[in-house]
């Protein structure tokens, strides 16, 4: 009857090869989805380069031996190429407008030079038959592949915190809703991105050490098969960060007008938004953004953003949320939605969901939806 240990071993390795077919598999639907996002083919290959890691760390670092008489290994090659397509996933679903040139080659230069460096030295220490000599020689050679991939990765560690919080600017000023597009997505890549950046250094610790651990292996396996889970999974959902933006296309002269003498229209602007706001009331469209609000206002949206920035002191997400969250308030003491759930009603304002909801009225008001129907009672 096997122990303890030898079932959590088939349960490791049923994660592990599972990881591997989910990886190709979630690459093939996310290339293929209806939702069609274009930043989806780079996430689609981070997949598939996270399943050939584990191939490689399961299968061909522990026999490699057997195929070569040498007692080097290729450690773990493919780490270098997570990063740079988690970078470029992110940058394609900020800019949606992004595209993959030959310069962008050079993000994948560390990957190159270390396979390159690992085979010469594969190539030459197969004659030395000194075991001194062989260690001084891979001891070198790790210090120098696992400097070049820190190195790396801290360099993306600090673009990506870029990219992220330009990320939470973008959305907040655009959307109204960002239930799908959700900056708390990138900070789990940011998460799975420092997972892998901590194997790294444990890997470069072992490495250098030369200590033998013949579990490693099935820890960088199992990372990468639970990023797969966590990556495949929330990136089939979610969409590019903004629209491409548009501006209004007019016949007359007016808007022209209008842009050149801003600063003196402000108030009659702000009336206008306010007015429309309330009388016309487009919150109650949970997909409301920034460009169809100057659309049906007639104004550009960097007018608009001007507008609300400067005359309400906020970004569009919030002056359109609190909006929905009065129109809540509004709805609770109104005798016709007496039985409705509080559900419904923030439904009917507009509110794309209950999460979203329960916490955006709770910013506003300091309550929850519940503690201020009991309040009115």
């Amino acid at each position: 009857m096997p122990n303890i240990a030898e079932i959590l071993s088939i349960i490791l390795k049923i994660i592990i090869y599972a990881g591997i077919v989910q990886g190709f598999y979630s690459a093939i639907v996310l290339t293929h989805t209806k939702l069609r996002n274009p930043a989806n083919h780079y996430l689609a290959i981070l997949l598939m380069v996270l399943s050939i890691s584990i191939l490689h760390s399961s299968f061909i670092i522990p026999y490699f031996h057997q195929f070569h008489h040498t007692n080097f290994q290729i450690k773990e090659p493919f780490i270098l190429l997570v990063i740079p397509f988690v970078w470029l996933y992110v940058k394609k679903l900020n800019e949606p407008q992004f595209r993959f040139s030959k310069k962008h080659l050079l993000h994948f230069a560390p990957f190159v030079v270390v396979m390159l460096l690992s085979f010469i030295f594969l190539l030459h220490n197969s004659e030395i038959t000194d075991s001194k000599q062989f260690y001084s020689h891979t001891l070198t050679l790790n210090i120098v592949l696992y400097t070049i991939a820190l190195g790396q990765y801290i360099f993306y560690l600090i673009y990506i915190l870029r990219l992220i919080q330009k990320f939470k600017a973008k959305a907040l000023n655009e959307l109204s809703n960002t239930e799908n597009i959700d900056p708390a997505w990138l900070r789990i890549f940011l998460i799975t991105f420092l997972a892998v950046f901590l194997l790294l250094v444990l890997m470069m610790t072992i490495a250098i050490h030369r200590l033998e651990a013949g579990y490693f292996n099935q820890v960088v396996s199992l990372v990468f098969a639970l990023a797969i889970y966590v990556l495949g999974y929330k990136g089939l959902f979610q969409q590019t960060i903004l629209p491409q933006t548009q501006e209004i296309q007019s016949n007359n002269s007016e808007r022209t007008e209008r842009e050149t003498t801003v600063n003196q229209l402000d108030e009659q602007l702000l009336k206008k938004l306010i007015d429309f706001m309330t009388n016309r009331k487009p919150y109650y469209d949970p997909e409301l953004t920034l460009t169809a609000l100057a659309l049906q206002l007639e104004i550009s949206r960097n007018q608009l953003s001007e507008l609300i920035n400067t005359g309400t002191g906020g970004n569009f997400y919030d002056f359109v949320n609190k909006y929905r969250v009065d129109e809540v308030k509004q709805l609770m003491e109104h005798p016709k939605y007496k039985d409705y759930t509080i559900l419904a009603i923030a439904f009917e304002a507009g509110f794309p969901s209950k999460s979203t909801f329960n916490s955006i009225f709770k910013k506003f008001t300091g309550f929850t939806p519940s503690e201020y129907r009991n309040r009115l009672s």
